[in-house]
Formats: structure tokens, sequence, C-alpha cells
């Protein structure tokens, strides 16, 4: 396969030695003539977008062209972006693959489509990929092992969207099961709430484990909860905007409604009142 890259970041939350990311550098040798990596010195699931703005990041390197950030997956591009990579930046960011599913309200919370989102704030088209699990199981990597190049390439042979971050999501299916990729929503996912489990220390302090918990929700069609659990690995255009359009008609109505009945009554007053 030709190359269709010239430069890729690479980078993720599980870890600069994740498993995912392991997987990611063998495909992206694929596809670009050059590939750095730019990842987090130890897991940071779940930090989302953060950026370490009251505390200094260090890095070290760890080869050529791989970085160990001592920060967010944010940090991550910034720093590859700013500084590491700032006379020769990538032409692609490619973030994960994510040790389980970036799906729903999981895409607020996920540090690999954070570290896509921030690339995409620099003007770089951007690229998280995910393997889904099931929680608590042991997470079978197979279906990206087989359609992660394949995905990326075909995804590069289009005219990526502008101001906006790829959400890939490889379905828990054996991989003759794969029906192929199809554009999604978001949606909603299956979260259904955090959970918060106290533990005695051995001086007797109580310190917490903070866990998404999982659940049953309506399906949305279209979504790519829907596509995944049918077989498809699902593709998400992410952007910044996350304006709720169902709320926002329902407040400017009610503010319309109350403008409308504080007039009136204004109205009424000025006929009631004696002059």
């Amino acid at each position: 396969m030709a190359n269709k890259v010239h430069r890729v970041l690479l980078t993720n939350d599980d870890g600069l030695d994740a498993p995912g990311i392991v997987l990611l550098e063998s495909v992206a040798k694929q596809l670009a003539e050059e590939v750095w990596i730019v990842a987090p010195a130890t897991d940071r699931s779940g930090v989302s977008n953060s950026i370490s703005l009251r505390e200094p990041v260090r890095v070290t390197q760890q080869g050529p062209q791989k970085f160990a950030v001592h920060g967010t997956p944010a940090d991550c591009v910034a720093v590859a972006l700013r500084h590491i990579m700032a006379g020769s930046p990538p032409d692609l960011i490619l973030s994960g693959i994510n040790l389980g599913s970036n799906i729903g309200f999981e895409t607020v919370l996920s540090g690999t489509v954070g570290a896509g989102i921030s690339g995409t704030l620099l003007a770089i088209p951007s690229i998280a990929l995910s393997q889904v699990k099931e929680q608590d199981a042991k997470i079978d990597w197979s279906v990206a092992e087989r359609y992660a190049l394949e995905t990326i390439s075909q995804l590069l042979d289009l005219q990526l969207p502008k101001e906006c971050c790829l959400n890939v999501n490889f379905p828990d299916v054996a991989v003759d099961r794969v029906k192929g990729l199809k554009v999604t929503s978001q949606g909603m996912g299956k979260v259904t709430g955090l959970e918060v489990t106290p533990v005695p220390d051995p001086y007797g302090d109580e310190y917490f484990w903070i866990r998404v918990e999982h659940g049953e929700l309506p399906k949305m069609s279209g979504s790519e909860l829907e596509a995944v659990q049918e077989g498809y690995i699902s593709v998400t255009p992410l952007s910044f905007e996350r304006t709720s359009q169902e709320g926002k008609a329902q407040l400017q109505e009610q503010l319309r409604m109350q403008c409308f009945a504080a007039h009136s009554a204004q109205v009424l007053d000025s006929l009631t009142t004696p002059t």
C-alpha cells in the first residue's frame, strides 16, 4: 500500500506502552513515511480535553520520534504540535486504539477523543479509534487488528470534514461478522451514571474509586451504539458544537411566553390604574 500521508502523530489516553497504541503504530507505519508517538507516560483515561494550565508538563524521550508526556492526552497534542514537531507538523493525528468503547456520554469523558478534538482545534485532521468490549470483560483486539488499516485508509481517501474529529469504534464481534463502515450519530450510549466506592487505607482514612456505570438505554436509530451492536464499524464526526437544539427551542419558547405574560400584565395594569 502506497503511503497516504507523509507524517502522522500517534497519541492515546491508555499510556505510551498500551497494547492499543502498539497496534496503531504497526498500522501507521503502513500509511505514513514518518510515525511520531507523543503519548501520556501513564494511563490518563477519563480526562477528556483537560489541559495542564496550572502545573508544569514534563517530557522524556523514549526513542527516535517517541516521547512520554507526564500530562494529559490534550497536553500531548499541544506539546507535539507546538514544540516537538513545531517545525514539521503532522498531516494526521491518530488517537488510540482505546481499550474499550467511546460511545455516547463516554466521548465526553474520553481522553482518546479529547486528543482528537485538541488536534482539530489546532487545525490537524484527527481520528480517534476505540475497540469496543463489554464492561469488565477481557478485550479482544481481533477486529481492530483486521480492520484498522483498511478503515483509516478508506477515511483518508475521502475529503475529511474540517472542524470535526472522526470517532471510530470497532465492534466486539467475530472478525467474519463485521458488516462494514457506517457513518453514525453520537447517541446516548450505555452510560447511566457514576459510581463512587469508598475504601479504607491502612491508616484508617478513606479514599475513593470512581467508575462509570453502564446499563441498558433505548437505542437511537442511526447511533454508533446501534451500529456496533449490529456489527458495523461506526464513524462519528464530532465537533465542538454541543448545543442542545431541543433545549434551546424549549428555553426560547418559555422566555417568549414569559415576556408575553409580563407585557400583558403591564398593559392590563395601565388600563386599570386610575389617572
